[in-house]
């Protein structure tokens, strides 16, 4: 179902879960938090037994309890992990150079041409100086003009963003107090925060850090912002909601999260039987209702952890996000300032340049005039893209919708009918209605309807295989622990079944059991005297 890991790839997403759980977990806990199949994962887990400090139990239904040191703590070499270790390290740190560099060439360019600029302003006003011809002093001068005239659009650019934050500061203080500059219940005269205005600078008051580092920020203006896709985020969704729904799903359940056919689904469900150990039980009207016990067993502190499957597809609409993702609009403008400043820069210095191939033509020219163009060309085309995209996620919404609009029909296990012009409308009605295997109904004045019989009975069927199994499978009574030497398998196959007895006795066995012998030792030799 999902992209295959290498085997530290697969230790790493374990580590990952194991950490969060405080090193104690059951198979179908990491399986859940991780997306791996449960065979995969007890594999591995059984393989880190040998090299991090840990403990395995074993319950009387035959469950597993992983109990991992929880600074995991290694406890010998494991073959390959040190080229694991150096290849994810290289990677990363390839990515963050990768990303270091753009900044380096926004700034270090736009820093070394203003160099260039004053440079030759100074000359100029030195040439002036000396210089009788007054119209060769002037054509020196134009880089100093140059300079002061980028000077003032900056000038003018930052009275104006800051004209605006006054404005939208003072409106939100009008806002959330709704009487100036005073809030309710606050004295007169008494400042609503201590470290602002000039007082809090003569006290030191720290400026506020960036949220992110700046060519993070620079990175998302190009490449737009960076989603981290996780290959088995589909199988970590459907484990969650296994669990989420006491291990019972049918085909109408899956699709109602997923939007795809009934037919899809199951085939779906089927992929991941195998891959979670699930079997197939048929309900009372022949629905088929596909069972994850093995899935749902859990250790007590991941009880609480059994909730976060994904939501219905409706209630999960696509949204589409900003071209340069969480960005300020400050930081895009001023990332495309500098840009444009290099773009120009390099387009003056080829039309000066003399030779085009000339070291200064290449390092001044070409270098920043090739990468302005593309830095802008990127963020350009996926903006063109968005236009597309846009349409694409308005017509999935609309999808997601009708698909809504089937379910509840089919709510409490009972088809309702469906007023086919809702589904007519859309050019996806058809392929829907197929897809969820409507059946079509006309009444007395020739109006259409559609019902979803097959979808209200699989929800009913499942609503009901969960009612049977509300109990929660979690890790039973430890008969065997791999820290306990001291305890043969044979006495704690003893003291399980005394506990067992006692608990079907409705009593504890060292009390209430052992009162029992004594009253009938008594009964006994009150018939002996008598």
């Amino acid at each position: 179902m999902g992209k295959r890991l290498t085997e530290f790839e697969t230790e790493d997403r374990i580590l990952e879960s194991l950490r969060r759980r405080d090193g104690v977990a059951t198979a179908g806990d990491v399986a859940a938090d991780t997306g791996l199949g449960l065979e995969e994962t007890e594999q591995v887990m059984r393989q880190m037994l040998q090299y991090y400090r840990s403990h395995l139990d074993v319950d009387d239904d035959g469950n597993l309890l992983y109990r991992f040191d929880p600074k995991f703590k290694r406890r010998g070499d494991q073959p390959g992990l040190w080229w694991h270790r150096f290849k994810k390290k290289t990677w990363a740190m390839a990515t963050m150079a990768f990303k270091g560099w753009i900044m380096v060439m926004l700034v270090g360019y736009t820093v070394a041409f203003v160099a260039l600029l004053l440079a030759f302003a100074i000359a100029g006003v030195a040439a002036a100086a000396t210089s009788d011809s007054d119209a060769g002093g002037e054509m020196m001068l134009l880089p100093f003009y140059l300079i002061l005239r980028v000077l003032e659009v900056v000038f003018w650019i930052s009275v104006f963003d800051s004209s605006r934050g006054v404005g939208r500061s003072r409106r939100s203080r009008r806002r959330m107090d709704g009487r100036g500059m005073y809030g309710r219940g606050m004295p007169m005269g008494r400042r609503r925060s201590r470290g602002g205005g000039l007082m809090g600078k003569l006290r030191g008051k720290k400026k506020e850090k960036p949220s992110e580092p700046l060519y993070k920020r620079i990175f998302r203006y190009v490449f737009g912002p960076q989603i981290e896709r996780d290959p088995l985020a589909a199988e970590r969704a459907f484990a969650r909601f296994v669990r989420e729904n006491n291990g019972r799903v049918t085909a109408a359940d899956w699709a109602s999260r997923t939007g795809s056919s009934l037919q899809e689904a199951e085939r779906a469900l089927t992929a991941s039987a195998m891959r979670f150990r699930g079997d197939i039980d048929v309900g009372d009207e022949g629905q088929l209702i596909y069972r994850f016990d093995d899935l749902r067993v859990t250790s007590e502190a991941g009880v609480e952890d059994n909730k976060g499957g994904p939501a219905p597809i409706w209630d999960r609409p696509v949204r589409q996000p900003s071209l340069t993702g969480k960005n300020p609009k400050k930081t895009d403008r001023w990332i495309t300032i500098l840009n444009g400043f290099n773009l120009t820069m390099g387009a003056v210095v080829l039309g000066s340049a003399v030779t085009l191939l000339s070291p200064i033509a290449i390092g001044l020219g070409w270098v920043p005039l090739i990468f302005s163009t593309l830095f802008f060309a990127i963020p350009g085309t996926r903006a063109l893209r968005r236009r597309w995209d846009k349409k694409r996620i308005a017509r999935e919404n609309n999808r997601r919708r009708l698909v809504e609009a089937v379910y509840i029909s089919a709510e409490e296990g009972v088809a309702r009918p469906v007023d086919a012009q809702i589904f007519d409308s859309s050019d996806q009605g058809d392929k829907l209605v197929q897809d969820f295997e409507a059946e079509i109904e006309v009444d007395e004045d020739g109006e259409i309807y559609y019902r979803f019989p097959r979808v209200a009975e699989q929800l009913s069927a499942g609503e009901k295989a969960r009612e049977r199994a509300t109990s929660e499978l979690v890790f039973g009574q430890t008969i065997f622990s791999s820290d306990e030497e001291e305890v043969s398998l044979e006495d704690a196959e003893m003291a399980e079944f005394d506990r067992r007895l006692a608990r079907e006795l409705g009593g504890d066995v060292e009390l209430d059991f052992d009162m029992e012998w004594e009253e009938v030792s008594e009964t006994q030799s009150m018939e002996t005297r008598a």
